[in-house]
């Protein structure tokens, strides 16, 4: 998968690169800019995928929990092994296709739902698969989660990522949000190694207090939210997490609706607060998400100037860059720069 090749009007500094489940960590945490989220339902995903009509998606997860119902699980888990066994033996016939595939994971719905699930997956899928989402992930279930993955990792001998979803209830009490965050951060350091993105249920955490944002307002501005998700990045960040933001809930085909400059809005207070990534609902936001994530010019060769150096101070884009401080930032950019790309110094978004 490569982000923008097909956007001529989009002029690059420094291209995007191609990667892979197999790119190295460190490049790929970065590679989730929009994660399309589709309930393992829906039965034209495949076709979808072999054509390109998401357009440069560079996630997408079938999901198996919120997005369906019970009684449907059966018949998503059946439509996922399709899509999976499918995809595999097209690649086969035809390798190039490969150029264009996302990183494609599933939503499981539990621990014991994911067990089962798992004994029913084989090689053919898992060559195919980038890993899992671990929905309510907490101190109780997590190690199960991970565990189950491992099975799989030893059994099959593929790459497997999983992301857990930190999302239960527990988190917004602020009676257990600390010590159970605390508890998380045990588990998830155990297996930093094998985790892309934490991620967050701003949906999951707005619904305790029975709230909602509008399309005029960001998750920011939900103070009982934003409280618990400033503790997560609080958490997570100083440990090289990546924690990919809420999801935007409104959607448009018109580039200039008030849904489409909501999500913007957000997308760059995600940004200064620390959040990258964004899980997804409906096409017309991807490249609204993935163009957010360009590396603009000028915070490019400011990163390049403060990873040259060992120590102290110099003169960056009409800012001060000082290499100690600025150092954690700098390497974020220049892992963002390789999957993104960076803009030409003359050239704009909107």
């Amino acid at each position: 998968m490569k982000y923008f090749k097909n956007k001529d009007e989009l002029l690059f500094y420094r291209t995007p690169a191609a990667f892979t489940k197999h790119s190295p960590l460190e490049v790929l945490k970065y590679a989730i800019g929009a994660n399309l989220y589709m309930p393992g339902t829906q039965n034209n995903i495949f076709k979808k995928l072999i054509h390109n009509d998401f357009r440069e998606i560079g996630a997408i997860t079938l999901c198996l929990e919120d997005s369906i119902q019970e009684d449907e699980v059966a018949e998503a888990e059946n439509n996922i092994l399709k899509i999976l066994n499918d995809l595999f033996f097209e690649q086969s016939a035809h390798p190039k296709i490969a150029e264009d595939l996302p990183l494609i994971f599933i939503r499981v719905r539990n621990v014991e739902q994911f067990y089962k699930f798992s004994k029913r997956l084989e090689r053919t899928h898992l060559n195919i698969l980038a890993g899992f989402c671990f929905p309510k992930f907490d101190s109780e279930n997590g190690n199960d989660y991970f565990s189950i993955m491992h099975g799989l990792k030893e059994k099959h001998h593929e790459i497997l990522y999983g992301m857990p979803i930190l999302e239960d209830r527990k988190l917004m009490s602020l009676d257990t949000r600390i010590q159970e965050l605390s508890m998380i951060k045990e588990i998830l350091l155990d297996h930093k190694d094998e985790i892309l993105n934490i991620r967050v249920g701003g949906t999951d955490f707005s619904s305790v207090f029975g709230l909602r944002r509008s399309v005029s307002y960001s998750i920011y501005d939900i103070h009982p939210v934003a409280d618990c998700l400033t503790t997560i990045l609080n958490e997570f960040l100083p440990y090289d997490f990546v924690i990919s933001g809420p999801v935007w809930e409104y959607f448009s085909n018109n580039p200039d609706s008030t849904e489409i400059y909501g999500l913007k809005k957000e997308l760059r207070l995600d940004l200064e607060n620390g959040f990258f990534g964004k899980t997804i609902i409906h096409p017309s936001q991807i490249n609204v998400v993935n163009q957010e994530y360009i590396v603009n010019y000028h915070d490019y060769r400011d990163a390049k100037d403060v990873l040259s150096r060992e120590g102290g101070v110099s003169k960056g884009n009409h800012r001060m860059n000082e290499a100690a401080p600025h150092h954690a930032w700098a390497k974020k950019i220049i892992a963002r720069s390789k999957v993104f790309g960076v803009l030409d110094e003359n050239c704009k978004i909107a």
